[in-house]
């Protein structure tokens, strides 16, 4: 009795692993899904990187020269977070639906560890996305050819586990309190969109709405990408991790609370 009391106020870390691979697999397994994921981003990383290239020249970041396309790939590579960390959330909505969420809260598993798993299976899924698209980056000279692009990718990796943290955890927030996709929709694309536009991903952002980007926690994942793969950022490193790391310990425990207090019907 103990032993199913302390697994049930801690954290299962077996648990969590097991959950994180069933929406690994689920990635995989569903086609439709996985292709239309990469398309979106290989879409992204070549129609803006090419209008950026036809219609400025090289971007200055704090002095430093930067190739348009290397800003546009780099900023593409951290957008792929936000729609699909966001868009992980509908698989709480798809479990609470069709009755496997009943089964998860019924086990002997604090809901901590569920929220934990969902999160760290959503954000590897992330990662996986990410890494294709820097590699595609490289592969086509956008970070230009450098010894030094080995360890930025190797760098990338856990910066964009980081980053997507917060973005997942959103998500999986916003699912626990929706009873329907619909709904489920809508208040992503409220979200998502204004976190895109106003991030400084694609385009240079000055002026009133720079001061707005500010505010924006994704803005400073995206200047963390971009200090990393081009080697040039807006706002010092140490700031960048210090706004992801808030930001995401932030909606981690705002998830855990909200899975705490889900209501299955």
């Amino acid at each position: 009795m103990s032993e199913l009391k302390v697994m049930k106020g801690g954290l299962n870390f077996e648990a969590v692993w097991i959950l994180a691979r069933r929406e690994i697999y689920e990635f995989w397994r569903n086609k439709t899904r996985l292709i239309s994921s990469l398309v979106q981003g290989i879409l992204f990383l070549f129609v803006f990187s090419a209008s950026l290239q036809t219609s400025s020249s090289a971007i200055s970041i704090n002095g430093v020269l930067v190739d348009p396309r290397a800003y546009a790939a780099s900023g593409i590579s951290a957008i792929i977070i936000l729609f699909t960390g966001i868009f992980g959330g509908m698989g709480v909505m798809r479990d609470k639906m069709f009755g496997f969420m009943k089964e998860l809260i019924v086990a002997p598993v604090s809901r901590r560890t569920l929220m934990l798993g969902k999160t760290l299976g959503v954000a590897l899924q992330t990662l996986t996305q990410v890494f294709i698209i820097v590699i595609l980056g490289v592969i086509f000279g956008y970070f230009g050819y450098d010894l030094n692009l080995i360890w930025r990718i190797i760098l990338i990796l856990p910066v964009a586990l980081l980053a997507s943290v917060g973005i997942v955890g959103m998500g999986l927030t916003i699912s626990t309190r929706m009873r329907d996709f619909q709904s489920f929709g809508l208040i992503q694309t409220f979200i998502v969109m204004p976190m895109f536009l106003v991030s400084g991903a694609i385009f240079v952002i000055a002026g009133p709405i720079g001061i707005v980007a500010m505010f924006n926690p994704f803005t400073y994942s995206v200047d963390l990408f971009r200090a990393v793969l081009v080697g040039a950022s807006f706002f010092p490193i140490w700031l960048d991790l210090l706004v992801v790391i808030v930001f995401g310990t932030i909606l981690i425990l705002l998830g855990a609370r909200s899975f705490k207090t889900m209501e299955v019907t």
